[in-house]
């Protein structure tokens, strides 16, 4: 089972709150750093290739990153 894609609202959650101290061009890279290493504590939390789950977290990271950007694009829209 995939409990690794609760990186997502994690890393939504987090990116949030740590823009209040982050400058928005460095957001997407901080989602991104903060999705490998959930992946890299699942993957050695679970005992998995550390590689892949590093991989995945990173993918989920800026997937977060970007779902963010979309729901307020709409959200401003209507």
């Amino acid at each position: 089972m995939e409990f690794n894609l609760f990186i997502v609202p994690i890393t939504a959650i987090a990116v949030q709150v740590l823009k209040q101290y982050v400058p928005s061009k460095h957001v997407p890279l901080v989602a991104l750093l903060i999705g490998g290493i959930a992946g890299l504590s699942f993957g050695l939390y679970y005992g998995g290739d550390v590689f892949e789950q590093v991989f995945t977290g990173m993918v989920y990271g800026s997937s977060a990153s970007g779902l963010y950007d979309v729901v307020t694009s709409q959200v401003k829209e209507s």
